[in-house]
């Protein structure tokens, strides 16, 4: 990196750090550095693709040379006004890209304030917001060719809003349910029009017509995704789907299936995937029961499931509509690795199957699961979006694995259980040892239920520490599980299975509430930090249980820690429920910030509390100098947006100095106290650590 010239060492160090943390995360938006005057001294690839300028010809310019004109001089004045005093600044900023075009960001800018109180530069974060007139011009072309699509489609389909008004309707819509031009003459009619239509020209039972509207619209307001038949009075036959998008609108298609109601071998369709054409379930037990039968060979078949890595998240964002085009895509080029003789299963969802015939080793099933993960590397090109996405696979082999259908099924299954606890994308043949492991993860879940129900938790307090005072500020609460044979067994061990059976919920909910009341006996300036859970985040009465939870202390002692996963899922609902328990005084901690991919774009959306510092940054016992570097920019970025920074796992007296040399303001470890029982916990709070 270029720097300025007269910059200070100081700053130096406070750029160095900060550009470390802007390089991991370069991928979250347009990022640069500068110096107090707004020189600039780092660039990211987005800044760069988006000024059409290389870092040589940014390095050392002042950013106000980006400008395009249209605020004039005085705003690049505020902004360093607001920075000199120590703030933030948000808003928008129009640039000139090198060739003249002008593109639109957003932007926050933060001050990079030293230790010394100092302003040694800022940081500035952008996300683009108005298209510039060449991506207009290609949205433009892009809208054409949509266009071109929706009139080719060979059935009907219509949009409609999330008022039920129509957007948009193709001709064969019209042709297909025989719509005359007058009833477009004022323009697009509403959904509820159009069912008043159908029913007024006999298309419904008059006795049935105002219930039968009544219902369908209903249905369509609460974002069903019907697929049905209906018989046109003329005679034919309509297939109705019906697909709500993320939206909140609608898409419905329609399609003339009379010719499939001609087809005299029904039976032969009930043994197809109706979306991909594949074989389906029934179809794959015929063939392995026929190939077991038939076997003359110690191996007769090899049973391969795949399962869709991340399909469920692509599903949800792009919607169903867009989620079924990637199924068949995935479907055809899966078929272009196998043999004639192998076939390729849809097994429902986003699970296939692929059944081998006679493999002549262990090392060609291999070869062919390799063959599978490797054809997910490229990524999938789903309207206008690309999809990268992966599979884990599970393989049985028959007779050995079972000597029928469902046992060869259930086995790959577990093998492929065990291939996603181990690592995603990866393969695994089944081994009878995993009935032994399937065994002992039921009996977890049964002691679970049982500890649940006779109250075999505990709760153990680990102390935070101010790093100067060493006085405990505050506690985190871990659970414990009291096993009658095995003993104290953590939560590491227990609470993934506890997430995967649906019973984390409940557990969360006692922890919080104990935790809560163990806290009334405290000093009322010490507070308690319990883990929060995705499943237990999205409960409808989180508010009233947390409020419930925490009647006896000052909901400002209560912090709730969240990890980003929490984060990633429904991210406006999230933000909107941690915005109303904020209100009520309650503090959040985004728990092992930097081990994530989005972490800096959460700190942007919400103003949280606390940032802790995961443990791995704090011990760097590989690459030394990386670790520091970014430790003190997770300090430094904490400190410039007012949150407090928390180490986890101190162990070492010259692991706190460090930390405390740098800025760090609490932190929790073995040096200080590890987990205790709360009567334990207690003895330590009069005296310093």
């Amino acid at each position: 990196m270029t720097g300025a010239t007269g910059t200070s060492p100081a700053f130096l160090d406070a750029a160095l750090s900060a550009r470390a943390l802007a390089t991991a995360l370069d991928g979250l938006g347009i990022v640069s550095i500068a110096d107090p005057d707004g020189r600039i001294l780092h660039v990211n690839g987005a800044f760069v693709r988006i000024s059409q300028r290389s870092p040589e010809e940014l390095i050392g310019q002042n950013h106000s040379s980006l400008s395009s004109g249209h605020h004039g001089q005085a705003i690049w004045g505020e902004i360093l006004a607001s920075l000199r005093q120590h703030k933030a600044w948000r808003g928008h900023i129009e640039n000139s890209a090198k060739d003249g075009s002008r593109y639109s960001v957003d932007s926050t800018i933060l001050p990079l304030v030293g230790l010394d109180q100092k302003l040694n530069g800022f940081l500035s974060f952008q996300r683009e917001i108005m298209k510039s007139e060449a991506d207009i011009a290609s949205l433009q072309a892009r809208s054409a060719l949509l266009d071109t699509i929706i009139q080719g489609f060979p059935g009907g389909l219509t949009v409609f809003d999330r008022d039920l008004g129509i957007v948009l309707m193709n001709e064969k819509q019209r042709e297909l349910l025989e719509y005359p031009g007058d009833l477009f003459r004022n323009g697009l009619p509403s959904l509820e029009d159009l069912y008043r239509f159908d029913s007024e020209r006999g298309d419904t039972a008059p006795e049935d017509a105002e219930q039968q509207i009544r219902s369908r619209l209903t249905s369509a307001q609460n974002g069903s995704a019907p697929i049905f038949e209906r018989r046109r009075p003329g005679g034919n036959f309509i297939e109705i789907r019906g697909n709500p998008l993320p939206t909140g609108s609608f898409v419905s298609a329609h399609l003339n299936i009379a010719d499939r109601k001609r087809e005299p071998d029904a039976s032969g369709r009930e043994r197809l995937d109706p979306l991909t054409g594949l074989p389906n379930r029934l179809q794959l037990k015929e063939r392995i029961q026929s190939a077991l039968a038939n076997e003359k060979g110690e191996t007769a078949l090899a049973l391969h499931c795949l399962d869709v890595d991340r399909f469920a998240s692509i599903n949800d964002t792009l919607g169903q509509t867009l989620g079924d085009t990637l199924l068949v895509a995935i479907a055809d080029r899966l078929k272009a690795d196998l043999r004639d003789s192998d076939m390729l299963i849809r097994l429902g969802g986003d699970e296939f199957a692929i059944l081998q015939i006679a493999p002549r080793s262990i090392e060609e099933i291999a070869a062919l699961a390799k063959r599978v993960i490797a054809a997910f590397s490229d990524a999938f090109i789903v309207g206008d979006h690309t999809v990268s996405i992966g599979c884990t696979i599970g393989i049985a082999i028959g007779p050995s694995d079972g000597s029928d259908a469902d046992q060869l099924l259930a086995n790959a299954d577990m093998a492929l259980y065990r291939a996603k606890s181990v690592g995603r994308g990866t393969y695994g043949f089944f081994e009878h040892s995993m009935h032994q492991r399937l065994q002992k993860r039921h009996q977890i879940i049964m002691g679970l239920h049982a500890a649940l129900a006779n109250s075999k938790f505990e709760l153990h307090y680990q102390p935070i520490v101010n790093v100067k005072t060493r006085r405990i500020v505050g506690c985190e609460a871990l659970i414990r599980w009291s096993h009658p044979i095995r003993g104290l067994i953590p939560a590491s061990e227990f609470i993934p299975i506890a997430e995967e059976c649906g019973l984390i919920g409940q557990i969360s909910d006692w922890v919080l509430k104990r935790a809560c009341a163990e806290a009334s006996l405290w000093p009322d300036d010490i507070w308690v930090a319990v883990n929060i859970s995705p499943a237990q985040f999205h409960d409808k009465d989180l508010v009233e249980k947390i409020t419930s939870a925490a009647k006896n202390i000052s909901l400002s002692r209560l912090i709730l820690e969240v990890t980003e996963s929490l984060l990633m899922k429904d991210s406006e609902a999230t933000s909107a429920t941690l915005d109303q328990l904020r209100k009520l005084g309650i503090r959040f901690s985004i728990d092992d910030f930097g081990t994530g991919f989005s972490s800096l774009s959460y700190l942007q959306s919400f103003p949280f509390d606390k940032i802790k510092i995961d443990k791995s940054f704090v011990s760097a016992v590989a690459n030394v100098k990386r670790s520091a570097t970014l430790r003190r920019s997770i300090i430094q970025l904490g400190y410039n947006l007012g949150m407090t920074s928390v180490a986890e796992g101190v162990e070492t007296e010259e692991q706190l100095d460090r930390l405390r040399a740098e800025g760090c303001v609490e932190a929790q470890g073995f040096l200080f106290s590890r987990a205790v029982p709360a009567a334990k916990l207690r003895t330590l709070f009069p005296n310093p650590l």
